[in-house]
């Protein structure tokens, strides 16, 4: 009860469109309520107990229904006020709408365009089924992975290169339904140099956001997914941390993964491995802890590994977690300071079986099989 309070005021303080729609729906429930209780007379009688149930019998029950129904007024008018706003000059205003990138690559992804999930915030960027990648039936996985390279990079070269020239003022808002390595390249290709708000597909069907796009701006951090454990592998044949030129990144955000045998697959000098404490699937909707995740993971590169392994050439990424943190991730490591070479691999069955390989401020994007499917 109190974490959904708290979840209910943390959207509320932030007034934006959301916190309209937030005290309006409140409001009409709270009033309705009133109504309903103001309204209620009877009594039950057995033998010689008789309950009576009266809002008259009792003035303070009145005050208080009264309280509660004004209260219940004041907050629609308040989050009518802040809707009113917001379609005027705030972000459901035409000017201010957030371009819609929308990105799918899974079999049978089948979410809404953010555009019509969102239609007072957010619009079309002309993008239309471009980055609608899912693999066809009967394609190759060589095929496939060399569609999505092409559309990406179009995407990055030409579609994105308009929106940032002449719709820089608008945010973009970016929803994937995709394989980890499409959501960290879009991210990467984006990178973190403009206003991107990322929204994330719930499938929990056990909450009350089942199947529907949530924005990560209205979710608020609890502090439960903080980095918990860390822990660096060193290959059997690397005898001195200079000697390492392939570090991996083993990044467990929902579900655990195996670091030891990622390194011995892909045949890494080194391996970090990075779990979070509380792991399990749809645990990281909050815009606030996926922020503060990624600069621990930041702070740990810019201040150990990297100075660490002072020769480093190339980043070995596998990560398991929800779709908007790896694209803010992505966004995160497009730096000039990073390794030149940056491959971020798809997860399955134990294996590593492709990745995309990308370099900081770089358009360009190659892929890489390392098993044939």
């Amino acid at each position: 009860m109190v974490h959904i309070i708290l979840d209910f005021l943390y959207v509320i303080v932030q007034r934006r469109l959301s916190s309209g729609r937030y005290l309006m729906m409140s409001g009409i429930s709270i009033a309705g309520a009133c109504l309903g209780i103001g309204s209620i007379m009877g009594s039950i009688s057995n033998d010689s107990l008789t309950i009576t149930l009266d809002n008259n019998s009792s003035p303070l029950s009145s005050i208080f229904i009264n309280v509660f129904f004004v209260l219940g007024v004041l907050s629609f008018l308040v989050g009518s006020l802040i809707e009113l706003y917001e379609r005027l000059v705030g972000e459901a205003a035409v000017s201010n709408r957030a371009k819609s990138i929308d990105l799918r690559s899974l079999g049978q992804a089948s979410a809404p365009k953010l555009s019509r999930a969102f239609p007072l915030q957010i619009e079309e960027s002309g993008l239309h089924y471009d980055l609608f990648l899912c693999r066809l039936e009967g394609e190759n996985l060589d095929s496939w992975l060399e569609r999505s390279k092409r559309a990406l990079e179009v995407f990055s070269s030409e579609s994105l290169e308009r929106i940032n020239s002449h719709e820089s003022e608008h945010p973009l808002a970016l929803g994937a339904q995709a394989h980890i390595p499409h959501c960290f390249t879009i991210g990467f290709m984006v990178a973190n140099r403009r206003l991107v708000n990322f929204y994330c597909w719930s499938r929990d069907k056990n909450k009350d956001e089942k199947s529907r796009w949530i924005d990560t701006r209205d979710k608020r951090t609890r502090g439960k997914t903080i980095i918990g454990f860390t822990k660096t592998l060193i290959a059997q044949h690397i005898d001195d941390d200079t000697n390492v030129k392939k570090l991996g990144l083993s990044l467990e955000i929902s579900i655990p993964s195996n670091p030891t045998i990622f390194m011995t697959q892909l045949k890494l000098d080194a391996c970090t491995q990075i779990k979070v404490k509380h792991q399990y699937v749809g645990n990281l909707f909050s815009e606030k802890e996926q922020v503060n995740i990624i600069t621990e993971i930041r702070s740990l590169l810019n201040n150990n590994l990297f100075k660490r392994f002072p020769n480093l050439r190339e980043l070995h990424i596998t990560i398991t977690g929800q779709a908007s943190f790896v694209m803010r991730l992505g966004a995160d490591f497009n730096q000039n300071h990073f390794p030149k070479v940056i491959k971020v691999y798809h997860f399955e069955n134990n294996t590593y079986p492709w990745c995309f390989c990308l370099s900081p401020n770089n358009k360009s994007i190659q892929y890489l099989i390392t098993r044939d499917q």
